[in-house]
């Protein structure tokens, strides 16, 4: 009778530290989750938000056995994912996870999901959030266009500005997108037109949209296009009749001195949809840029992780590039990093000659590919530090030793994939944050904070 008596309390024990271990119940806040379907093939997803290194997955469809698997990390879209094969519409998918936090293990809720009728749940702040089957189709020759607002509760949706400036193939005049999907030209008028905004006495034109404004607006073919961003105020560009004069970070009067700003390019033309981010200027805040077509075979993003925030990589990019590179996070804090060529590497500098000895040309035209040195390949192999070496393609061998463009790879080193324009020729041997397809369906741009 005591044996029996001391094996109740043993498992009665037992049953308690598994529920100490395994039953803590999880945080919403610690993740997102939701399924995207494709075919008859759903992909059940898991996004953590703190410091998760493995994920399990217990699901049914329809009542049936339920599957407890570990899911796979999947790096381009940062998340943990589950494919399920032989989802019909109508299909109910019943899905939990288990998931750590550091040591603790955390159990969340169940949740469902019904095939054809039941929209994927959503986070409402990760640009996978986006389900493709959601993207109006545009016309043929255009995309469909979505600004989110990442910033995590820093700005609200009427506090992030986009608008987008290039030429208009059909007119070849430059031209900025209304709310409407128009192109619509530019002059010099149009800084002093109604709505016209207004800074430091000065007039400039009101090109832009908030986030809060649509949900979708289409985007036309365009050539050298530009979208502009902002948060806490619009951007100030002076337009012309055959043109626009964009920041000037080396002019000490600049309206966006004090302004927190970034931008993606972009090109729409007959062979499909062409763009990138780009670092070649500076850094602003975190952006991600996610391309998906109208077949649904390409669903590709670029930019920085979205596990990156703002404050985080202005505090990593002083911890993790040489001394010289360090003073470009401090030159125009809190509201950018500069790239090299507006810091001391500028001519007359003090790291004005930084590649002398290794390079024959300027830090100048280096870093700018530009005067001097306009060989794509060459231009690349001073900046990733192997001009000396035989191979100039072994991604391993790149800014291993100095001199080198470490501001380039600290972009690299905080980009989905390693990939990043951290230089202008920063696309040889496909290193670049550049995205095209020929039939694109959706463009979402992310901005994070």
């Amino acid at each position: 009778m005591l044996r029996k008596t001391m094996s109740y309390l043993l498992i009665l024990s037992l049953l308690l530290v598994s529920t100490v271990i395994f039953g803590t119940k999880a945080k919403a806040a610690d993740y997102a989750q939701g399924v995207d379907l494709s075919g008859s093939t759903a992909t059940v997803w898991f996004k953590s938000t703190v410091n998760t290194s493995w994920v399990d997955i217990h699901y049914s469809v329809n009542n049936g056995v339920q599957q407890n698997l570990r899911m796979t990390y999947n790096n381009q879209q940062s998340r943990y994912e589950q494919t399920v094969p032989g989802i019909a519409s109508g299909s109910v998918l019943a899905y939990s996870f288990t998931y750590n936090n550091g040591a603790p293990a955390y159990d969340t809720n169940i949740f469902t999901y019904t095939a054809g009728s039941t929209p994927p749940p959503t986070s409402s702040n990760s640009i996978y959030d986006v389900n493709p089957s959601s993207i109006p189709t545009p016309p043929d020759g255009a995309v469909s266009v979505k600004v989110m607002n990442g910033t995590q509760g820093a700005y609200n949706d009427n506090q992030i500005y986009w608008g987008v400036l290039g030429i208009n193939p059909v007119n070849e005049q430059w031209s900025y997108l209304d709310q409407n999907g128009n192109l619509i030209p530019i002059s010099t008028a149009l800084n002093d037109a109604p709505g016209h905004l207004t800074k430091n006495g000065v007039n400039y034109a009101n090109i832009y949209h908030k986030v809060s404004d649509t949900s979708w607006i289409t985007l036309p073919k365009i050539t050298s296009g530009r979208m502009f961003l902002s948060v806490g105020t619009p951007m100030f560009i002076k337009t012309f009749n055959d043109g626009f004069a964009g920041p000037d970070l080396n002019n000490p009067t600049d309206p966006h001195l004090d302004v927190i700003f970034d931008f993606v390019e972009f090109t729409i033309d007959n062979t499909g949809y062409h763009g990138n981010t780009t670092r070649v200027d500076g850094f602003g805040f975190p952006i991600q840029h996610r391309l998906i077509n109208k077949s649904g075979s390409f669903d590709q993003t670029v930019g920085e992780l979205e596990s990156e925030t703002r404050s985080g990589i202005f505090a990593k990019y002083q911890a993790e590039v040489p001394a010289e590179f360090k003073p470009l996070g401090t030159l125009l804090a809190p509201y950018r990093i500069v790239a090299p060529v507006y810091g001391s590497f500028a001519p007359g500098g003090a790291n004005a000659n930084y590649f002398a000895g290794y390079a024959p040309y300027s830090a100048k035209d280096i870093f700018l590919c530009d005067g001097a040195l306009t060989d794509a390949a060459t231009c690349a192999a001073i900046n990733r530090h192997v001009y000396t070496s035989s191979d100039w393609n072994n991604v391993s061998n790149y800014y291993q030793a100095a001199p080198a463009n470490y501001y380039a790879k600290f972009w690299h080193d905080h980009s989905i994939n390693g990939l990043a324009y951290g230089f202008a020729y920063d696309d040889v041997n496909g290193q670049a944050s550049y995205l095209e397809v020929g039939d694109p369906k959706g463009l979402i741009i992310r901005v994070g904070w």
